[in-house]
């Protein structure tokens, strides 16, 4: 078992590696029974550049809170209904297991990835992240610095870090706000998407929902 010539390979989380969901935030809001216009006008504000993502970020956190106490049992029963794409820890196994080295590049949360255990897996991780004291109580919150059109700017940190080429990078994504970084990796992987624009930007498009389709695009098997 080879790698190709892709010894970083970055993924998104929502619709990529976890399922039944879109953006877990969106999931977040719906269960809480947050305000809709509130959430819409977040949305609208950065999308028309008026605010940065750090604020769209501090403005969802505000909205939670509106709802009562944030705990980290509260959002996880939340998100209870997020399923694991199937084959995510093969792949993730697989890859490990041939050398190559993992990072997450998402506008997720790291709940996501504590639910399904998926942390070990990576050599680095891009996400929003939320703090609890012991109790489970929210205490803190640090939005991340790569998301929608910032992506990108992960895959100039990382390829720094390991003194690699932009080339040598490979991405896997779902969604819109994939298309900047997966414009700028080596190989663009879009994965069980709907996005037009994503699917015209890479060079592989996976429509499957099995997470082992993209092995062979990474590896030889």
């Amino acid at each position: 078992m080879n790698a190709k010539p892709y010894p970083l390979v970055c993924f998104d989380v929502d619709g990529t590696l976890v399922g039944k969901t879109t953006f877990v935030w969106e999931t977040l809001h719906d269960r809480l029974g947050t305000d809709r216009d509130k959430r819409q006008q977040g949305w609208d504000d950065y999308f028309a550049g008026k605010i940065p993502y750090s604020a769209w970020f501090e403005s969802d956190i505000t909205l939670f809170r509106e709802q009562g106490p944030v705990t980290r049992g509260k959002l996880l029963a939340a998100i209870d209904g997020l399923r694991l794409i199937d084959g995510v820890h093969d792949v993730l196994e697989t890859l490990k297991g041939a050398g190559l080295r993992l990072a997450v590049v998402s506008g997720s949360l790291n709940i996501v990835l504590e639910k399904f255990d998926l942390m070990g897996y990576f050599d680095d991780i891009f996400i929003n992240e939320l703090f609890f004291d012991r109790p489970g109580k929210l205490i803190g919150w640090r939005p991340t610095p790569f998301d929608v059109e910032n992506k990108s700017g992960a895959l100039d940190w990382l390829v720094a870090k390991y003194d690699l080429d932009l080339a040598q990078t490979a991405f896997v994504g779902d969604n819109f706000n994939d298309v900047s970084i997966a414009r700028r990796a080596g190989l663009g992987i879009a994965f069980n998407s709907t996005c037009d624009e994503l699917i015209g930007c890479t060079a592989v498009h996976e429509p499957g929902d099995d997470l082992r389709a993209i092995l062979p695009h990474l590896i030889d098997l």
